[in-house]
């Protein structure tokens, strides 16, 4: 497939839409055509049976068996309890970490057993999925490049640029350990971009996802060229594994746009594939020892003589419970404990009364509930999405979710929060950013004042050598300005953005500050469950941070006192609902509001000439309303 045929087909993305018959239209992809509309799903609970997982496993190994391959399959829940990881025969095996862009640093070339990556790839596929859309490890590797579209010169990048290090199993929010109970699940890998990783699904709604490592490929890493279409074994194994528990054709990530442009799902479907998935596929499908076995994996899965069965999204057993206190009239969730009681429910700070988070959380469902969706089907469908409030030293202060939110904006909103509250510190607060990063030993790699024009203290001269502890508010937009490999955000005629790493190391293995911040405890999780931080001394971002829009401050009576992060349905869709939820929380309490305009990061001026954003809103956002600029 030529480039040009990519560019061409992004002029005819508007024509999509779930409602009609034929042929869909991707600027990247052939995809199935379908007929009939894209149904809404009522929201049930489903689960995935232990009797289907073993389907799943089994199927997956009878194609790998045919194509000559021994894969390595794990298969989760939609909370991401491992059900069942099935090592064909030969032996344990490790893979290694490359994105094939020829560089060194950050996770490139580390070297993991193949296990870890397959429960990141199925986790992908279920977290990143709902009843209204069906993403794949594919689609995430399309939205985390440095360009988006990838391979195509001066676009920005991905809008999920960093959503990779989410998930991390040295993180506070997520749940570790073997037992098949309460989630949300670490990653051991946060979320994957290769190819090989799907979600699973029963009557509309995801119950899991599957991921598939072979042997004869020994990689975990992403497709950085979309313009072609690629025979990947391990993705026509997994894809396979799904038969009888695929989405709807019209909610796949091909049939969604996001900025404009159609999304991937995958390389392998039948009518680009010969022999086709179905014909692969055996309806009797099954294995034995004769194939390999079920295998254990440290602090994820102890291996029985059987997979297990998954828990019910919605059901307290699964961590996640409607809420019948604070959110009931707004289809509110929340995370449950062992006990079923609210494990975040709005509490108080210094600066902020339960009252005052409540409202906070209420406020930032109401305007979701109206808010017309970025990424899901059909079309005018509200936002589904995760709200998370934390105190200025990034203590949780309450969470709360609609109903049938992707399961990976809960640990996003709680970065996007953190990061918004952290980056936002006055120097004289003893833990502001600076000093932080200053602790952590990273501050000269990125801020403090030196001979690289692109250090932040040199990149903004109104900033001097204060860069992070002084009276400016930073959106999570704002700081993923200055985290992309070029800024301007994707003019490759620039240099990095003061956060990141530069071009010529730059992967989507090696990113700059996130990163840096969290690597060395994203390998040691993989053989502890005991880890409650991410960083190296906990300072208040212990499940590190987010550099993609949807995170803002929280201010009180000109005070910072926290800050609230949003993640689900669209990257300005999110940065909206933040927004909102604390302007509107003003007219309850006069105190509370957003940043002034005085102090925002949008005031500050690269020494090139080119400035930050706070927030951006989407055009006529509401499903209600013809309003318009909402966050001006």
């Amino acid at each position: 497939m030529k480039l040009e045929r990519l560019l061409y087909g992004i002029l005819f993305l508007g024509l999509v839409s779930c409602g009609g018959g034929g042929s869909s239209s991707s600027g990247v992809s052939s995809s199935t055509s379908f007929t009939g509309g894209c149904s809404a799903v009522s929201f049930s609970q489903q689960s995935l049976s232990a009797a289907e997982v073993d389907q799943v496993i089994a199927q997956a190994v009878s194609v790998a068996s045919t194509l000559g391959q021994s894969a390595t399959v794990a298969v989760v829940d939609r909370v991401g309890n491992v059900l069942g990881v099935f090592q064909m025969s030969g032996g344990d095996y490790n893979v290694t970490i490359t994105s094939n862009k020829g560089v060194t640093g950050g996770l490139e070339s580390v070297s993991l057993d193949s296990k870890f990556a397959a429960i990141s790839k199925a986790i992908t596929g279920a977290y990143l999925s709902s009843s209204g859309n069906a993403f794949s490890t594919r689609t995430a590797g399309f939205i985390i490049q440095d360009h988006y579209i990838p391979q195509v010169s001066n676009f920005p990048a991905g809008p999920l640029y960093g959503v990779q290090f989410s998930q991390l199993g040295c993180g506070d929010l997520v749940q570790k350990g073997t037992s098949t109970t309460l989630g949300p699940r670490r990653s051991p890998l946060g979320l994957a971009a290769d190819p090989g990783g799907f979600p699973l699904y029963k009557n509309g709604m995801v119950v899991g996802g599957i991921g598939v490592v072979i042997r004869s490929n020994p990689t975990y890493t992403l497709d950085l060229n979309p313009t072609d279409i690629d025979n990947d074994l391990k993705e026509i194994i997994a894809q396979s594994a799904t038969s009888g528990f695929t989405p709807q054709t019209c909610i796949r990530a091909n049939q969604i746009t996001a900025n404009g442009v159609t999304l991937r799902y995958s390389d392998s479907d039948d009518n680009l594939k010969t022999p086709s998935l179905t014909t692969l596929v055996s309806a009797t499908a099954s294995y034995g020892s004769a194939f390999g076995a079920l295998a254990s994996v440290t602090n994820y899965y102890v291996a029985g003589t059987a997979p297990a069965a998954g828990t019910a999204y919605g059901n307290a057993a699964s961590g996640f419970a409607a809420d019948s206190t604070h959110f009931s009239g707004q289809s509110g969730y929340v995370m449950v404990d062992v006990a079923s009681a609210n494990r975040y429910p709005p509490t108080a700070s210094s600066g902020l009364s339960a009252a005052e988070v409540t409202t906070l959380l209420q406020n930032g469902l109401t305007v979701a509930n109206v808010t017309r969706a970025q990424i899901r089907k059909p079309l005018d469908s509200a936002a589904q999405v995760t709200i998370s409030v934390v105190d200025q030293t990034g203590v949780i202060l309450g969470i709360a979710r609609t109903t049938d939110a992707p399961m990976f904006g809960t640990d996003v909103s709680l970065q996007k929060a953190r990061t918004a509250s952290f980056f936002s510190h006055l120097s004289t607060r003893t833990n502001n950013a600076r000093g932080n990063l200053s602790t952590l030993n990273l501050l000269g790699d990125y801020i403090s004042s030196s001979t690289d024009s692109r250090h932040a203290d040199v990149f903004f001269p109104s900033l001097g050598n204060t860069s992070f502890n002084s009276n400016i508010a930073f959106s999570a937009r704002a700081i993923g300005n200055i985290h992309r490999p070029y800024f301007p955000d994707g003019i490759e005629s620039k240099s990095r953005g003061p956060l990141s790493k530069s071009v010529s190391s730059w992967s989507p293995f090696n990113v700059g500050l996130q990163l840096d911040l969290v690597q060395s405890k994203i390998v040691a999780a993989l053989s502890s469950s005991t880890l409650t931080s991410c960083t190296a001394s906990s300072v208040g971002i212990d499940n590190g941070i987010q550099v993609f829009p949807g995170g803002v401050p929280i201010y009180k009576s000109g005070v910072l006192v926290g800050g609230i992060g949003v993640s689900g349905d669209g990257v300005d869709q999110d940065d909206m609902i933040s927004f909102l939820a604390v302007s509107r929380t003003s007219s309850s309490f006069s105190a509370i509001t957003n940043a002034v305009s005085s102090i925002r990061s949008s005031i500050l001026t690269a020494s090139d000439g080119n400035s930050l954003r706070y927030v951006q809103c989407p055009q006529a956002p509401f499903l209600n309303s013809t309003e318009n600029a909402v966050c001006e």
